[in-house]
């Protein structure tokens, strides 16, 4: 199957009306902080009220507030008692004003009941299509207004606003399952906290910003099925040392050489496939049959990943067996342009030096590698990633070379596996893709 991805920029924007009654303005980005406000947090821990413990772990949390990221504040039970209704939007969702979301935790003074269920359905409300929006519970007691939590974690993760509901209990012996499955049902954290050091760092931990996720590649390749098609072209085609075979690009030699030689049968080149503007990289996963050791050096094979215009203009990532006396292993990248070649190496195994190549070249048929063309700015590197494992005991599983330098380069991306010598080379071809890189 041949999948293409194309990577879409969202925007959201919310807008309030004019009136006092429609919600605030927010950001994007909105986080909802909910403070328990119940009788409860009276109590002490190591000579200090639970209130004033939160209150200061609060002042923690908004002193690093991330710039951009809107912040409301809620309480509950914290003007009467016995009313389930007493939930108050302290600070309406907005821009992080510190003085006024300080002030509004100095004036919570503990009294009543604990509705989490309908503070967080309001705090819900009060943050409305906001995206990458959060609620985070401070609370050192279970819900006694008599909401079911995880109906309640089940209809908003059904709501589709991607509101993440984190809850962090506070000092609470009771069984937590109800606050633990109304965090996760949402995609949020249940945290427990015992003290003021505890819940300072669960405060933080929720209420970090996500590491972004990867983006995915622009295009892939998986080779699951019979040809190759109209999207690739084959410089010089040899059938007979090709085939698609159980998704997977199966090549085998047929004539010694590079890439680059002119008359080079079998250089499967992408057609189809798109490089976007910018850095991006080429990147090939396969298993190799690279030859066994031998007293006076091995299979001279090689296997290139591209970025090919034509015989002479070209940059090329390669691993190389150069099959002398000491067998040695080379990852290479090498620019052309115009015939002239520049390129940079770095040896990654050998039969000397401590390498067990008998292991490595295993390694190669079973497990494989990744191979990586990278270009950054005006610089394109060669990059080798092991599938876990590496070329010796504790070594790097992802070996680099250093860059060289391109002004200008155009072509398709392109895959070939050869040999330097007069035995054949063995490559399964898994999946090809292009990433833009960051």
């Amino acid at each position: 199957m041949q999948r293409w991805m194309m990577l879409a920029t969202l925007g959201a924007l919310c807008l309030s009306a004019a009136p006092a009654s429609a919600q605030p303005e927010t950001s994007s980005e909105t986080t909802m902080i909910v403070l328990d406000g119940s009788g409860s947090m009276w109590g002490q821990i190591d000579g200090t009220s639970k209130i004033e413990i939160a209150r200061e772990a609060i002042g923690r949390l908004v002193a690093d507030w991330p710039e951009g990221r809107a912040l409301g504040l809620m309480a509950y039970g914290h003007r009467r008692e016995a009313d389930c209704g007493d939930i108050e939007t302290l600070v309406a969702p907005g821009p992080l004003d510190m003085d006024t979301v300080n002030a509004a935790v100095s004036e919570v003074t503990p009294r009543g009941k604990t509705p989490i269920g309908g503070s967080v359905r309001a705090a819900s409300d009060a943050i409305g299509d906001a995206m990458s929006s959060s609620v985070i519970v401070v609370t050192d007691g279970l819900e006694n207004c008599g909401a079911d939590l995880c109906a309640l974690g089940d209809e908003l993760a059904a709501g589709g606003t991607g509101l993440k509901t984190h809850v962090i209990g506070f000092d609470i012996a009771e069984s937590t399952d109800q606050l633990a499955c109304l965090a996760e049902a949402t995609g949020g954290r249940y945290l427990a906290a015992e003290d003021a050091e505890s819940l300072t760092g669960a405060l933080q931990e929720v209420a970090a910003e996500p590491e972004p996720e990867p983006a995915g590649p622009i295009a892939v390749d998986e080779f699951d099925r019979a040809e190759l098609g109209a999207g690739w072209e084959i410089a010089h085609p040899a059938p007979q040392n090709y085939v698609l075979d159980g998704g997977k690009l199966v090549a085998l030699t047929a004539r010694p050489g590079n890439i680059d030689d002119p008359e080079q049968p079998n250089v499967f080149r992408w057609r189809e496939a798109e490089l976007p503007e910018g850095d991006w990289e080429i990147a090939a996963e396969f298993r190799a049959e690279l030859g066994e050791v031998q007293t006076l050096g091995g299979r001279k094979a090689v296997v290139e990943v591209a970025l090919f215009s034509d015989p002479e203009n070209n940059i090329v990532a390669r691993i190389y067996r150069q099959g002398n006396s000491n067998d040695d292993m080379h990852l290479q990248i090498t620019s052309t342009s115009g015939g002239n070649a520049t390129s940079d190496s770095v040896e990654i195994a050998g039969d000397i030096r401590g390498y067990d190549l008998a292991r490595i070249l295993t390694d190669f048929k079973e497990k494989g590698v990744r191979l990586v063309l990278a270009k950054q700015g005006r610089e394109y590197r060669a990059r080798l990633e092991m599938n876990g494992w590496a070329m010796t005991d504790g070594g790097p599983e992802v070996i680099e070379t250093e860059p060289v330098q391109v002004l200008r380069a155009a072509g398709d991306p392109a895959l070939f596996a050869g040999t330097w010598g007069d035995k054949q080379t063995v490559v399964e071809f898994d999946r090809i893709e292009i990433l833009a890189a960051e």
